[in-house]
């Protein structure tokens, strides 16, 4: 395995190669197994679209389905506003949504949202919405957005059928964009295939990958129902991600504060993933090209 040389970084930008490839419980593991292992983490969703009303104290606020994902991992108090200060009730792209209801996004209020919770944490992970190059307005994209925060890049992506056209994609338009991308994390948002077609290339798809791409792929993250359904523990998240993702990368993510913890999770939680793991995602540990 090649080692991995990531610099020290205030936070990771959470995109995908496409909506529904499970950016958000990727980034809420992340954010379970910082808080397990003593890293100060903060969360944000800085654009989000189909929210929510809840109740902040005395006011209501419209906030994402995916911030509160994230704030339940992560155990962070911070305020709505800071976590997810662009908001649209309408499940649409959010330039539609914006022009649909004529509030254009605010890139001044993600601006200072994201640096006030950058100053209050040690290592912030940021979720995108969509891909790369979804809508923010007629001229920027989530591009845009990231090259604003001046953050790494990991991409999420399918483990299935189709995915290395649509990894390799995205890895190659954010690179000639000029964005850092730390790696790639496989997916598996579907229950395991029943046609011998899509479980070859579940299998095939990491090593292909990891020879085709010029940056890592960390891991590959195996189908388990109840991260499907959202209805599991920070503790079952963090175990998740330790489970599948490369040693190295997690060590790097343990040692950005310099007190970072080496915690052990459930043993028996250990074995239970380790149990619906398929042959595929173990071949990620032993290379990435």
């Amino acid at each position: 395995m090649t080692r991995l040389h990531l610099p020290r970084a205030r936070g990771v930008f959470v995109t995908g190669t496409d909506t529904g490839v499970g950016k958000t419980v990727v980034a809420a593991g992340l954010a379970a197994w910082c808080r397990a292992h003593g890293v100060s983490v903060g969360v944000m969703k800085p654009v989000a679209t189909g929210g929510r009303d809840i109740r902040q104290g005395t006011r209501r606020c419209l906030v994402s389905p995916d911030a509160m994902r994230l704030v339940a991992a992560s155990g962070v108090e911070d305020p709505w506003s800071l976590i997810n200060p662009v908001c649209s009730r309408q499940p649409l792209a959010p330039y539609t949504a914006s022009l649909r209801t004529g509030h254009p996004l605010s890139w001044r209020k993600v601006r200072r949202a994201f640096e006030t919770l950058s100053a209050q944490h040690a290592f912030l992970i940021v979720k995108g919405i969509g891909g790369l190059l979804v809508p923010l307005s007629r001229r920027r994209t989530v591009v845009d957005l990231i090259r604003m925060l001046r953050l790494p890049v990991l991409v999420v992506s399918r483990l299935r059928l189709g995915t290395l056209n649509h990894t390799l994609l995205t890895v190659r338009q954010a690179q000639e964009e000029g964005l850092s991308v730390m790696g790639v994390v496989l997916n598996a948002v579907d229950p395991p295939s029943t046609t011998v077609r899509t479980r070859l290339a579940e299998r095939t798809n990491p090593t292909v990958l990891a020879a085709c791409l010029s940056v890592p792929v960390l891991g590959c993250l195996p189908y388990w129902r109840l991260l499907a359904n959202g209805s599991c523990s920070p503790t079952t998240l963090a175990t998740w991600i330790e489970a599948a993702l490369r040693p190295d990368f997690l060590r790097w993510l343990a040692g950005l504060t310099g007190q970072g913890s080496c915690v052990t999770v459930s043993q028996q939680s250990s074995t239970i993933l380790n149990n619906t793991r398929r042959d595929a995602c173990s071949s990620v540990r032993r290379r990435d090209g």
